[in-house]
């Protein structure tokens, strides 16, 4: 039966309400294809900031830590500066992430926290394109900050020693300058430690086990540590390559190191003279109580060194020492006859952590802790 032109027109007028309601849908949808559009461009932008942000101040906080453990909060807040500028992060464009002394704080004796920003209040915010159109009190900038703490651990144990086993400091009652038996030694009370024997200048002479113990009467040693079958590599050729590179042994408190037995006064003053050849234009400033003119970040004249138990030196049926604790000092000089001049430092460098509770290592690592 033939459509009447009444339905033929309400059909139209049903398409045609269709249609609207077509074209209402889709220009919702482009709106929230546009809004979806907007904040994946913002706020990858503001993402790539944040991240940037936070490994600047990952790396501000850890050279700030490292100038903690060797000097004070003024290193400390000067390091974490100039390490935060190393690195950019986005603005307009990737620019230096700059920081001020205010941003590097001290939550506790051992910690640093530092704050990296790209805000308004610190005239340099992250500049946005689109997210002011969401909303009409916003500008086309955003603030971003990143935070990082960073703390000051002591090491007991670590790699690159040099063969030197330096009888730890004991309390000499008599005053005759050796080691008598009954004499008090205790490592954290009677020993050497950090800060107090920061600067303190000591010579190591080679002793052997027929002298009595006497203060800087050193006893060259093998490495590894002696163990369940191992068996320590001898000789003066490689115990000059120990005191001239990094022996990769792990050493610390409770190992046991065997005394070298040969002749070692030619290989100890080569195996120095290459360290001290590394950088000869280095020195130890005596107000700071640092190394000044190294040709490095961290001169190779910096040892570190296992002291032993001056209770028990090695004898003619126990041809080894007990280390107690790790020393760290800087080579100033070697005589013709050996002797090594030296002065204690504080170092910071990779290693076990120790004991919570100890303290007075010369040498510490440092650890993010946020």
């Amino acid at each position: 039966m033939p459509m009447t032109s009444r339905r033929m027109r309400a059909l139209r007028a049903a398409c045609r309400r269709e249609h609207g309601a077509a074209m209402i849908m889709v220009s919702l949808a482009l709106v929230t294809l546009f809004t979806f559009a907007v904040l994946a461009v913002d706020m990858s932008m503001v993402m790539a900031a944040k991240g940037q942000l936070q490994s600047a101040a990952d790396a501000a906080a850890l050279a700030g830590a490292s100038g903690l453990a060797t000097g004070s909060t003024a290193l400390a807040t000067s390091r974490a500066v100039s390490f935060a500028s190393y690195n950019t992060a986005v603005r307009n464009t990737r620019q230096p992430v700059v920081i001020a002394p205010g941003d590097v704080t001290f939550p506790t004796a051992t910690r640093v926290r530092v704050v990296t920003h790209r805000t308004t209040a610190t005239g340099d915010p992250v500049r946005t394109y689109f997210l002011r159109f969401l909303s009409l009190g916003r500008t086309n900038t955003t603030d971003v900050r990143a935070v990082a703490v960073a703390e000051v651990e002591n090491v007991c144990a670590t790699q690159c020693l040099k063969p030197w086993a330096v009888p730890d400091r004991w309390s000499d009652t008599n005053g005759n300058g050796k080691y008598d038996a009954g004499e008090p030694y205790n490592p954290t009370v009677t020993g050497y430690m950090a800060p107090y024997d920061v600067g303190f200048s000591i010579v190591l002479k080679i002793g052997n086990p027929q002298q009595a113990v006497a203060p800087g009467n050193f006893f060259p040693v093998d490495f590894p540590p002696l163990g369940p079958g191992v068996h320590p590599i001898t000789g003066g050729s490689q115990y000059r390559t120990n005191i001239a590179t990094c022996a990769p042994y792990t050493i610390g408190p409770g190992d046991s190191l065997q005394v070298e037995t040969g002749n070692m006064v030619g290989p100890t003053r080569q195996g120095a003279q290459d360290l001290i050849a590394l950088d000869p234009g280095a020195r130890w400033d005596t107000t700071t109580n640092t190394v000044t003119n190294s040709a490095y970040g961290f001169s190779p004249r910096i040892c570190i060194v296992p002291f032993w138990d001056p209770r028990t030196p090695p004898t003619s049926g126990r041809n080894n020492v007990h280390i107690t604790k790790l020393g760290a000092f800087f080579i100033e000089s070697v005589s013709a006859n050996s002797q090594v001049t030296g002065r204690f430092m504080q170092i910071s460098t990779p290693g076990q952590a120790c004991p919570p509770g100890a303290a007075g290592s010369f040498i510490k690592t440092v650890v993010l802790v946020q």
